[in-house]
Formats: structure tokens, sequence, C-alpha cells
């Protein structure tokens, strides 16, 4: 109740709707039912010749099209739109159709891990589904920590109107919300005021989308403010491609889903994987042979493709490949497409590298419209689950089950090439250091320390799932593997699930109003935002100009949106410990070469300043310069 009347107060004060309909999706989606069936004008505009145009008819007669309807997976998720459901469906079978099926004409919100995969649902159904409306902006909205500017840089309007649309999502008037976890979730710290979140989800529809990439703190706060929103009469839906058992099982537990609520949608009928297990660490060595070894192939077969994927863990090591790979390259060919991706670029060249991936990553929906083409692209975790991209190898670190199967979703990932020779290459040994489970005692008082990012026990899981199935991998085999290995057995003394058995019982155990709106948050950031030295000295007057610019005290809301929409693209985050030794060497205290250069940091706000720090930036993107003898960085 105090929620409702908190929802009531907001929107009289800025005089909106305190909600507004959703009577579009359903038909919405009939629309985009109505495309896949009436193929676009534009594929008519491109038949070069009349004899060509008539040929085209005359298969259409003889061939009758088949119908298009929704799948055996979109449509469970319509027939069960007022139950909560758990749904696991392999890649390409349609989960965002279904999830929004399963919202319908009711109040939703679809959430999601990634920033980037929100904009690209966003503007799926703004472009696709929503074409014929006027009214976007009383429809569907974005709700992340960009959202601003976002909005700033891809929606047309005057200035009012971009703000009155950010205020109508941020205080949930939109029928439909495309979200990530933290701006929904946080309400489970009981801050004053909360109850205006809890009380807006008792009465929408919630999709999940993609539970296996949160890691076990997020996945406690999840499922204990899904409990308490089930427990308000909502419903829930769990859309994912991977579910571990013991995730599943939590779910059972804290969300009492029936089994007759939970169905796996898998087609064995396109086979996508041919997997070569490789007893050793990754290395530029085969990356090379296996990529001159296709272009060789390509002389005698010219509809062979040679794009090649490499995903490592670590934003270092595939620096040093691609470092290596450039290296033996060039000993044989001066002009080789050799690219390097991860999430330690300004915010501009991230952009600029993220269309370029998913240019270079597409194939069509025929056999005939396959692109081939060659290249090299040596990226980390960044292109799991965010980027719609198709290339003809896979070359990665083994991490996790979870985290392999959606790497594996980039490779063949429509299923139209052959599987006749290996296209999967999982390299499964990894540096100690980075398994998680070996504790260092540290400081006077001799507190314990976690070190590394990959939790040894489902490491060593996965190591011997993965180890049993050399050769080709149905999508049947690829749950058996999960339900066989991750099962609560299995992991119930593993770093996860202790982590997750005790942020649970922490959140559990809150009290009301003990905590302020952001004194605590879901995601307990340990980065600094900074801009590099080398981009810095390269733009300072860009950056300087549109610092003096925010300081005039007239400006609007979106108009010091924009200007500092100009400083941050060439912003980068960074770990915390990096700028911290950056400190320390401007300091020169623990150093052991030269003192570090130090630079203004540039004013956005009457609070806030972005600051610069000496690195390296280059082609590769950042890294540090190594100020201490510590060499050490797991990232």
């Amino acid at each position: 109740m105090k929620g409702l009347l908190h929802k009531c107060d907001y929107a009289a004060s800025g005089h909106y709707p305190i909600e507004f309909r959703n009577d579009f999706l359903l038909s919405g989606l009939e629309y985009l039912l109505m495309q896949w069936n009436n193929p676009a004008d534009q594929e008519k505009q491109e038949i070069q010749s009349a004899e060509e145009f008539a040929l085209s008819e005359q298969d259409k007669n003889e061939n009758e099209r088949a119908t298009v309807d929704w799948n055996s997976l979109q449509y469970f998720c319509k027939e069960k739109q007022n139950q909560n459901i758990i749904v696991v469906a392999q890649t390409g079978m349609g989960k965002t159709e279904a999830g929004l099926l399963w919202i319908g004409n009711h109040k939703g919100f679809f959430v999601l891990p990634i920033r980037t995969a929100i904009n690209a649902i966003y503007n799926r159904l703004r472009k696709d589904m929503l074409v014929n409306s006027d009214k976007i902006d009383e429809q569907v909205g974005i709700l992340h920590s960009e959202q601003l500017e976002y909005y700033t840089k891809n929606i047309e309007g005057s200035d009012e109107d971009i703000y009155e649309y950010v205020k109508r999502g941020k205080q949930f008037s939109l029928p439909l919300n495309i979200s990530t976890l933290d701006q929904l979730f946080d309400f489970i710290f009981q801050y004053p005021g909360y109850e205006l979140k809890l009380a807006t989800l008792s009465y929408s529809r919630i999709v999940i989308d993609e539970i296996q990439m949160y890691n076990a703190e997020l996945l406690a706060y999840l499922i204990f403010g899904l409990e308490k929103i089930v427990k308000m009469g909502r419903k829930v839906a769990i859309l994912t491609a991977t579910l571990p058992p013991f995730v599943k099982e939590l779910l059972e537990q804290h969300l009492n889903i029936p089994k007759e609520n939970q169905e796996v949608f898998i087609d064995d009928k396109k086979v996508r994987h041919h997997i070569k297990v490789c007893d050793k660490k990754i290395n530029a060595e085969d990356i090379v042979k296996l990529y001159l070894k296709n272009k060789e192939a390509c002389k005698s077969n010219p509809h062979k493709g040679n794009k090649i994927l490499v995903v490592c863990n670590k934003i270092k090591t595939a620096q040093k490949i691609f470092d290596d790979v450039n290296e033996l390259i060039k000993a044989k060919y001066d002009k080789e497409e050799i690219h390097i991706f991860h999430s330690r670029f300004i915010k501009e060249d991230r952009e600029k590298l993220e269309k370029e991936i998913i240019e270079f990553g597409q194939t069509g929906n025929k056999s005939e419209d396959v692109v081939e083409k060659g290249g090299i692209w040596i990226t980390t975790s960044v292109v799991e689950a965010s980027l719609d991209i198709d290339f003809d190898y896979l070359v990665t670190e083994l991490q996790d089950l979870c985290s392999l199967l959606q790497r594996m979703g980039r490779c063949n990932r429509k299923g139209l090439k052959s599987v006749f020779e290996s296209n999967c290459y999982i390299y499964l040994q990894t540096d100690s250091a980075d398994l998680i489970g070996k504790t260092k005692r540290t400081g006077r008082r001799g507190k314990e320390k976690v070190y590394g990012f990959i939790d040894a026990t489902l490491y060593e899981l996965s190591k011997k799932a993965i180890s049993e199935h050399e050769g080709i991998l149905t999508e049947s085999q690829k749950q058996e593997m999960l339900q066989k290995y991750f099962t609560t057995e299995n992991i119930q003394n593993s770093y996860f699930m202790n982590s997750f058995k005790k942020t649970y019982k922490y959140v559990s155990e809150i009290r009301p109003y003990s905590y302020q709106k952001n004194e605590k948050k879901l995601r307990e950031i340990v980065t600094e935002t900074i801009i590099p030295s080398p981009v810095y000295e390269e733009k300072s007057t860009q950056i300087l100009e549109c610092a003096q610019k925010l300081k005039q005290a007239d400006l609007s809301v979106i108009q010091r949106q924009k200007l500092r929409n100009q400083i941050m693209k060439y912003t980068v985050n960074v770990p915390y410990y990096h700028w911290k030794s950056y400190q320390d060497a401007l300091n020169s205290k623990k150093t052991s070469g030269r003192k570090a250069k130090y630079y203004e940091p540039i004013q956005i706000g009457k609070y806030e300043k972005i600051k610069v720090m000496e690195c390296n930036y280059d082609k590769k993107g950042y890294s540090p310069i190594e100020w201490t003898k510590k060499t050490e960085d797991n990232e």
C-alpha cells in the first residue's frame, strides 16, 4: 500500500499518467509474424531483372512456401501466461519472442545481464515489432545506468521530450521495460521508499533471461527478490540457454515452480559443433596453423569459411595472443585481418569494434546465403551472450560449462556449415592462480584474501565433462553434460555455493530502513573510470572544450548529457588496484622505476570529476604500466 502511495505521489508531482496501457505488444508480435510470412518489399527490389522476377514467382508457385508460425517454445510460453515457468531453449529458438508472448498485453519487465543485449532488444522492438506506432515513448523503455546517454544518442526528439521519456521509465510508468538486474532488484535492501519498486513488480510480469550469467552473489540477490515478488502474487518466467541443475533446484526451492511448468526445448536436427579437446594452454601457434590450413583449403573450395573466433579468459592473455598471432602471420603474409576486442577499450573504440565484429560475424538464413570471409578475432567473455555473431571456428580456453556453451553459441550459430571436421577447439589448461579456492594470509590481522576468478570445483567438473565428449556434440548431449556434472551434490562445497548461501543469508536478515538508497548496490563496483593518458594527450582540446561548456549554468539536462557524452566516449573502466598502483607511483611509493606523470582531473559536474591516468593505450586497448615489481594480474 505504501508503495502504491509513493507511485501516485510521484506521478501527480510529475504530471504524467501513473501507468501507460499495454494494448500493443501482442498485436506487435502478430505484425512480426506477418512480416516473416510476407517477405519485405525490399527483397523484391533486389531482383535484378524481369526474367529473374518471373522465375522467382514460378518457384513460389511450384514450391508453396510453408506458413511461418510460433514454434513449440513460443506456444508453451503463450499458453502459460498466467503461471510461473522455467524454460531452457538452445540458441536461436526465439527466446526473446517467447518471453514477450508470455508477458502479453500486461505490464512487463524483461531482465538481462548485459547492457548491449538490452539495447539490442529495445532496437528490435522499435524497428521490427512496433514500427506502425508513433507512441514508442509511451510503450517501451530501457532501464540501465547509461539510459540517458543511450537515448540522447539514438532517440530523435526535442530535449524536453527525451527528458520526459527518461522520467517515465525511472518512475516505472511505461508498460514494457528492458532492464538490468540492479535497476530493479535493489529493493531487497529495503531502503526508505523501496516499496514503490516492490509494489510495481507485484502487478507486473518479470522475465529473467540468461540466468546462468550471474555470479553467486547476484544470483542470491535475484532469487531472494523473485521470492518476494512471487509471494506478492506476481508471475515470473526464467528463460535461458543453459540451466545447471543446482540453479534449477534453487529456483524450485524458493519459487515453488511445479514440474509441469518446466520445459526443455532442444532440436538435434541441426548439428552445430564438432569438439577437439586440447590438454594444454591456448597458444598463437595453433591458431595460426588452423588459419593457414583453412586458407590453403579455400583455394580449392571457395565456399569454405575461415572466420576464427578466439575467446580468452583474461584480457592480458588476449593481448598476448594478439601480439603473437600478428608476429607469426606477418612472417608469411603482409596484410591479414587480425582483430582484438575486449571490455577495456574506450567507449568510442568499443562501439566501433562491436559494430565491426557483428558485421564480420554475419551469416544468412539459408546455406546459399553464407558469407565466406577470412580473419581472426581475439576476444574475451564480452562476446558470450550479447552479440549476434556466427563464426566458422571457435578456439577457446575452458572456464566452466555454462560459459563454454555460451561461447560455442557464437560458432556455426545457425547450423548451416559442415561439422565433418572439428570447429570448436577447447584448451583445458589454465594458470592455477586463476582458480578460486586458494587463500593467502595477508595484512597484520591475518585476514584471508581470495585470489582467482574461476571456481575451482566448477572448472574441474567442466574439464572432466568436456574431456568425455570429443567429437560431434549435439544439443541434447550439452544438456546431458550439465545434468550429470553440475548437480547440487557435486558443487555443494564449491566457492560458488558457499558465496550464494552467505549472500542469501545476509539479505534475508536485513531490517527495513537500515540502509539508505545508495548505501548498498547489487554490483559492488571495484573499477575506476579513467581517460587513458595517450587518449587524453590526443583529444585534450575536445575534452577541455566540452568541460568548459559544462560550467555554464543555463544548460538543460539533455544539453548537459550530450556534452558529458562527448567526454565519456574517451573513458574506460579499469580495475581499482590498477588505479591504486598508479597513485602509489605518483607518490614514488613501492615503485621500481620512474615517478608517474600527474594529470589534472576533468570536472564534468559540481561533484564529479573524470580522472586521467598514465597508462598504455593502443590498438590492443588499455593495459597498465607495471609501476611495481609485482607482475601477477588476475583480470
